[in-house]
């Protein structure tokens, strides 16, 4: 998909790359081989050049910087392999007042959670191995949440949180394509919700586990756990939803989809129904 977009090239937007495509140059080596006698195809040459070395260097955040903002999606297909679907949980709204206590991660392995207390900081070493981290709500939330968390314990032979990465925040692109509303919702509408008894609890209830963990409770933990797992477990989905749906009519479209997303092994992440029940007593 990357080696069909131009418009983070210099002084190509959407306009002269939908000319591009109309003339027949669907992708970097068109630019390069025949571009000379193209007026806007000769001004990407040299960027052609330059992404192609950078896409074989699997430099992901050379193209989280050159594209648009919401262009961003088109990093996905790319470097879908190398990616975390990441939710984290916190004790409050405010990095630096609050703390972080859970980090979900969805990769090609399986779901990992790097908890407060037991391995939370081998997530930003953990965190090295990955190209492109993708969120709900992310560049809001999660990721300056977590670049103050481990500010403060950078390691000199590790770089920066996610400096190395891309970052792709499907909050925005599912609004553009007529999805807004939170996590929850747009599940439902979509039909990738999580299970019935899980669906009520919200980011208030888990700060609320958490706190009945730190005071003994036994299967707060795991409760928490599994709700962090479901925030996560429905962003694979949703990225394909996306990149299908913008790359649509255009060059950039998919010949197929993936064979499968990453997925979470629910029946290794028990919870307490009770202490679910208990939380969400009365809402509808």
């Amino acid at each position: 998909m990357l080696e069909s977009s131009f418009i983070h090239f210099s002084g190509i937007g959407p306009v002269g790359e939908a000319r591009l495509w109309q003339r027949g140059f669907l992708n970097w080596d068109d630019v390069r081989e025949r571009g000379e006698a193209d007026r806007i195809a000769s001004r990407g040459r040299l960027d052609a050049e330059e992404s192609r070395l950078q896409l074989r260097r699997r430099n992901a955040a050379y193209f989280h910087a050159a594209l648009p903002p919401s262009q961003r999606w088109r990093v996905y297909d790319d470097f879908m392999a190398e990616s975390a679907f990441l939710d984290i949980e916190t004790t409050g709204l405010s990095p630096g007042e609050s703390s972080v206590t859970v980090v979900g991660v969805l990769d090609a392995t399986g779901y990992t959670a790097y908890v407060r207390g037991v391995n939370l900081d081998e997530f930003p070493e953990a965190a090295q191995r990955y190209r492109l981290v993708v969120t709900f709500n992310g560049a809001a939330f999660d990721v300056p949440f977590l670049q103050v968390e481990f500010a403060s314990v950078a390691r000199t032979d590790v770089a920066p949180l996610f400096a190395d990465a891309a970052h792709l925040d499907l909050r925005y692109p599912l609004r553009r394509i007529g999805q807004a509303g939170g996590l929850k919702a747009i599940e439902r509408r979509l039909a990738l919700g999580r299970p019935d008894e899980l669906s009520l609890l919200d980011g208030f209830d888990a700060v609320r586990l958490w706190r009945m963990h730190c005071d003994g409770e036994p299967d707060a933990l795991a409760t928490l756990v599994r709700y962090n797992a479901e925030d996560v477990a429905s962003l694979p989905a949703l990225a394909e939803y996306v990149v299908d749906v913008l790359a649509r009519g255009t060059p950039l479209a998919r010949r197929a989809r993936p064979s499968s997303c990453p997925q979470i092994d629910r029946a290794s992440l028990p919870f307490d129904p009770g202490l679910v029940e208990y939380l969400t007593r009365g809402r509808i």
